[in-house]
């Protein structure tokens, strides 16, 4: 079984997506207690980030345009 985890803080949107589990029949559980996952609180995530643009700014990472990854995408 596989593990979505989804952070909802807007009470109308939960109740929607309950809705929707329930409508497709999926099981879910909810966990009142949990807390949302802070990207920008993660030092080694921005600490990633910020090396991966200076790579692009510098031209280390030369990058690859939207129009490529969509083409591979769509070949697939």
């Amino acid at each position: 079984m596989a593990t979505l985890t989804v952070n909802i803080d807007d009470q109308g949107a939960e109740r929607k997506v309950k809705a929707l589990l329930d409508k497709l029949g999926l099981s879910y559980s909810i966990n009142p207690e949990g807390s949302a996952y802070n990207w920008w609180e993660d030092e080694l995530l921005v600490q990633e980030l910020d090396k991966r643009s200076q790579d692009l700014k510098s031209g280390q990472d030369k990058g690859v345009f939207f129009a490529e990854v969509k083409g591979r995408l769509l070949s697939k």
